[in-house]
């Protein structure tokens, strides 16, 4: 009987992390629509950075800003009313509720190892 390896909630944060960061890296282009899904993730990620992790909040600040380069408060706000926004956001938080704070530094990006110096 062959076994089946769960990942670890860090192993699948860090993966979550970069699949949902991922387009973030290279920002918005000029004229194209913000997504919805990466900005819930991103806000959420970023809001449980900002409580956990000042050194990674700052890393996905910046992500976040490159997300949403050229966009208007009005498009953000717009995005942000839209339900597939708060459906990642909400689907985000849950997932980041989850990690332990000592954890953070990996979900963040703050340090390699946690407790690293």
């Amino acid at each position: 009987m062959a076994s089946t390896k769960v990942p670890s909630v860090m192993n699948r944060s860090s993966w979550l992390a970069g699949l949902l960061l991922g387009p973030v890296l290279w920002g918005q282009a000029a004229g194209q629509q913000l997504d919805a899904r990466a900005l819930g993730a991103t806000e959420a990620v970023l809001d449980y950075c900002a409580k956990n992790d000042p050194i990674g909040a700052a890393k996905v600040h910046a992500r976040f800003k490159r997300l949403t380069q050229g966009a208007s408060q009005e498009q953000l706000d717009q995005v942000r009313r839209s339900a597939e926004y708060q459906a990642a956001r909400r689907s985000e938080l849950d997932f980041v509720g989850k990690v332990d704070p000592r954890n953070a530094p990996h979900l963040c990006g703050g340090r390699a190892v946690a407790g690293s110096r």
